[in-house]
């Protein structure tokens, strides 16, 4: 007898450790966030990236974090992700720096949108090693959002679509061009009327002739796009932005409320996704220039030394005049110019040309 009360006791004892303890081996609850992306699901190497690092996020979170990804409309305008995010409409924003121009001016740094910007390599070097995604929160202290690393990043845009020929800086004048940013400040130097449109407009406005040429993207959006069937010239390289990296917005009461090991796992996720994005748009872009090459009627031109030089003189310029109006605008650029004279140098010295390989 006095062992079964003993068992019962011994049971009853367990069984309470077991109700106590449960909340500590409890599932973890689930965290959902709503995303948005600032562009259409449509257009490759923009928001794809997006929707890769929103899946990998649940993978290795096994399911304790999901972030739901909208195109860009679905819950905000396109240009209004930063005031979403900063209010807390979207937990996370994924969007391209240089379109807060406006309330940041050095946004269009992080954005490299200005002519002789920093190469792909020198970009991602100078955000993760030289102070860059500092600066870049930085930049945004105050307004409620935390700059997570790049989810994307795109190569060289196309220079110039255009109906006639632009074969020298004279060329310019007159010519109604759609463009954003410190690059339209440089073209309007060169006698241009810059006329700024979004995405959604800038191939009707090409159509209907509203607009005289254009730059939008890389070769694999501008194809997606289809401004070869309109235009019967392109010119490359895109000097006015040879890269861009893509904008990780979060806000910061919901990444706050992340455990750290959540934190590491979306971090490492978006380092994944860079990745990804950068060598989806190597193998996309080549096959859509060597579409344009192909292309009845469509001319293929590079932009002579004589018109990068200028350029590059026209834009140093205009990167002055912020500067000097600015001084964080200034704090930016020197930081990359300062990782530029470190390390360019030696990126010259061991770069290869680029020869077709023969077997």
């Amino acid at each position: 007898m006095r062992q079964q009360k003993s068992v019962t006791l011994m049971i009853s004892v367990m069984m309470a450790l077991l109700i106590w303890a449960a909340p500590i081996y409890a599932t973890p609850k689930k965290i959902v966030w709503r995303a948005q992306s600032s562009y259409p699901a449509g257009l490759p190497q923009l928001y794809s990236p997006a929707v890769h690092f929103a899946k990998l996020v649940e993978k290795l979170t096994d399911g304790q974090l999901i972030i739901k990804m909208h195109p860009g409309g679905s819950i905000v305008p396109s240009k209004e992700i930063f005031d979403a995010v900063s209010a807390g409409i979207l937990d996370l924003g994924c969007t391209w720096a240089g379109w807060w121009i406006g309330k940041f001016p050095a946004s269009v740094l992080f954005g490299n949108s200005f002519p002789n910007g920093l190469q792909m390599y020198e970009m991602l070097g100078w955000i993760y090693t030289g102070g860059g995604l500092e600066l870049w929160n930085e930049m945004y202290k105050g307004h409620g959002v935390k700059v997570l690393p790049p989810y994307g990043m795109l190569g060289s845009e196309n220079f110039c679509w255009s109906r006639k020929p632009i074969n020298s800086l004279r060329d310019f004048k007159g010519v109604k061009f759609r463009t954003v940013g410190i690059w339209g400040k440089c073209l309007e130097r060169l006698g241009a009327r810059v006329v700024s449109l979004p995405g959604s407009e800038v191939y009707p406005a090409m159509e209907r002739g509203v607009i005289d040429a254009c730059e939008f993207a890389t070769p694999a959006i501008d194809k997606k796009l289809g401004f070869h069937e309109i235009c019967k010239y392109l010119k490359v390289p895109g000097i006015h932005e040879p890269c861009a990296p893509l904008e990780t917005l979060v806000n910061k009461k919901s990444w706050e409320k992340l455990s750290k090991d959540l934190q590491l796992k979306v971090e490492v996720a978006l380092k994944e996704s860079c990745f990804w994005a950068i060598n989806q748009a190597l193998k996309q872009d080549a096959e859509a220039m060597e579409f344009f090459l192909k292309y009845p009627g469509l001319k293929v031109s590079k932009l002579s030394p004589q018109m990068i030089e200028k350029i590059v003189k026209i834009g140093n310029e205009v990167l002055d005049e912020y500067s000097k109006k600015d001084p964080f605008f200034a704090k930016v650029l020197k930081s990359q110019i300062d990782f530029r004279k470190k390390v360019e140098p030696y990126a010259a010295l061991i770069r290869l040309p680029y020869p077709y390989a023969k077997y």
